[in-house]
Parts: C-alpha cells; sequence; structure tokens
C-alpha cells in the first residue's frame, strides 16, 4: 500500500509540475480594437497598420494585429454612413488603459453573453 500511495504522490507531483510549467503567455496580453474609420461608399478607413501606428506612436508594443467587425449589431447599407469593421491589436494588459486614452477600447467590453462581439477575418488590402 506505501509503494502505491508513493506512486500516486509522484504522478501528482509530477502532474502539478507539468501543469505549473505550462505557462501561456497570453494571460499577460488582451485584445484592443478601434473603428476603423471607414465610410461607406466613400472611403475604406485606416488600414490595421495605420492604427497599430497610433499605439506604437503612443508607446504602447503591439505584439499582433487583426481586422475584425462587431457581431451582433445590425447597420444600415446606405453611402455616406459608417460601417462596424474595426482594427484589433495585442497588447500588454498593463497598456490597456494607455490604449483607451488613445481612443481604443477593451474587447472585453463587446461581450454579450455567449457572443464575443467581435469576429476576425482577414485584412482587405487597401490600396
Amino acid at each position: 500500500m506505501d509503494e502505491m500511495n508513493s506512486k500516486i504522490r509522484k504522478l501528482l507531483l509530477i502532474t502539478l509540475f507539468v501543469v505549473g510549467c505550462n505557462h501561456d503567455a497570453d494571460e499577460n496580453t488582451g485584445l484592443v480594437y478601434i473603428d476603423d474609420g471607414a465610410i461607406q461608399c466613400e472611403s475604406n478607413g485606416l488600414s490595421v497598420e495605420q492604427t497599430a501606428q497610433i499605439l506604437i506612436d503612443g508607446g504602447i508594443a503591439v505584439t499582433s494585429s487583426y481586422c475584425g467587425y462587431l457581431s451582433g449589431i445590425a447597420v444600415a447599407a446606405q453611402c455616406g454612413l459608417g460601417d462596424i469593421n474595426i482594427n484589433l491589436h495585442k497588447i500588454n494588459i498593463q497598456n490597456i488603459s494607455d490604449a483607451k486614452k488613445l481612443g481604443f477600447e477593451s474587447v472585453v467590453s463587446l461581450r454579450n453573453g455567449d457572443d464575443i462581439g467581435y469576429v476576425i477575418i482577414e485584412c482587405p488590402n487597401q490600396t
């Protein structure tokens, strides 16, 4: 019985060690978003590179960037109106309040029940 208890303890220690070493670097990052400013029939708005540069110029490192749109929102298809496209950027969570000062918001604010509030899409070629 002591040998079995010893094996169980070893197995638990190994399991705890493996779980403890599986630290996810994403725990320290968060996504922020900003409206790309596109106007239907008139302009494509700011590219994901341009909005990333706003953060970089504000002293915030951007680890990755994505294009997306707001989900669960209806918008009229009419020239001259805005759309639901957004640019998303992964930054250190300690910089989220600084990003807000630059006009960005945390994607956490978009969550509505089970809907995360946005969809990531392939970025369009903007020329």
